[in-house]
């Protein structure tokens, strides 16, 4: 054998070395993924992985690539990188192939939907956001535009309106939670119209006006304050709300018009079902600024675990809302009627 076949013989039980020393770490690596697998998690099924082979000049017929396909792996997202554990045991570095210098490493990734399987809550987890439209009653269009929304959204209604009956009818139809929007008095002598309630009144007087609001509606669950920045800042008049409310097992909203209200404090005193705004989303009627609002709203829910808004029956409300409501998939929340947040 002359020195040039000496040669060729060495290249060749050199590729055949490389060969099976690629066979045998790919199998070690797939063997002991295996054997862990009961302490690493779900077994998922790996996309082909690839290595570079960086060959000496002279062996210049070797291929550039090495593909390492059908190999399952284990990937456990939430587990944190340990740098004491070895490769392929809870650590998210790549797999690596013991050192040669023809080839470098074999990097296993798991398929995105496994990745994004595991961030997903159910939909029982997500952050809960419950929406109410104030100032029903008025006109049909605000009727007709709020009847339209998903039912999870709650309708507060004025008492003795031209369209109040019959927006509470229909809420019940859709059996969709129906409030009264009951008339506060307020800092800056607003006209409140048909059955306000007023601190100049007396106690039997109060009481039977707002008695007499709750009979104008039927199907009604529950109150919230029309304006009220006065009213809800007494304790006396928040006295007598919560005792005719109490009576009905009606649950309140306080739609917090003032710093000061008393009238969450007042309605736990009372052991009545309550909670209290944390957004309203019209307060400028601009696309943009309702769309603060709302955003507003969603980080509230995902810090808190819920969050509540008011809106009105504006056109820009109405628009966005029928709009931004169609899904909620993507911000991650739920949509829920507002008796669901009760004590929350």
């Amino acid at each position: 054998m002359n020195r040039t076949e000496s040669l060729k013989s060495c290249y060749r039980y050199k590729v055949v070395a490389l060969f099976l020393s690629v066979v045998a770490s790919v199998y070690s690596v797939f063997v002991n993924a295996h054997d862990d697998a009961s302490s690493l998690g779900p077994i998922v099924t790996a996309p082909k992985a690839t290595t570079s082979i960086s060959s000496p000049a002279e062996i210049d017929w070797l291929p550039n690539d090495l593909y390492v396909s059908n190999v399952d792996g284990l990937f456990d997202e939430e587990a944190p990188a340990d740098a004491s554990s070895p490769v392929g045991s809870g650590s998210l570095e790549p797999f690596i192939v013991p050192f040669s210098p023809f080839y470098q490493r074999v990097r296993l990734t798991p398929p995105s939907e496994v990745i994004r399987k595991d961030k997903v809550k159910s939909r029982e987890q997500l952050p809960r956001i419950s929406i109410i439209i104030d100032d029903l009653g008025y006109n049909r269009r605000g009727m007709e535009s709020s009847l339209n929304l998903p039912v999870e959204v709650a309708l507060a209604i004025l008492p003795h309106t031209p369209f109040g009956k019959k927006t509470a009818l229909k809420s019940i139809e859709q059996n969709r939670v129906t409030l009264l929007h009951a008339p506060m008095e307020n800092q800056r002598e607003l006209k409140l119209g048909p059955g306000g309630l007023y601190a100049s009144m007396g106690e039997e007087e109060f009481k039977s006006v707002l008695r007499d609001d709750l009979a104008s509606l039927p199907g009604i669950k529950g109150v919230n304050n029309h304006m009220g920045s006065l009213l809800t800042t007494d304790s006396q008049a928040m006295n007598w709300v919560m005792q005719v409310i109490g009576d009905r097992s009606l649950f309140f909203v306080d739609s917090v018009t003032s710093a000061d209200s008393v009238a969450y404090t007042m309605a736990l005193r009372h052991s009545i079902n309550t909670t209290k705004r944390d957004v309203f989303l019209d307060n400028i009627r601009s696309e943009k600024k309702i769309e603060q609002q709302f955003l507003k709203l969603i980080q509230l829910a995902h810090q808190n675990g819920h969050a509540i808004a008011i809106g009105h029956p504006y056109p820009e409300t109405m628009a966005y809302l029928s709009k931004r409501l169609a899904d909620l998939s993507k911000l991650s929340v739920r949509l829920v009627p507002i008796d669901e947040l009760m004590g929350q």
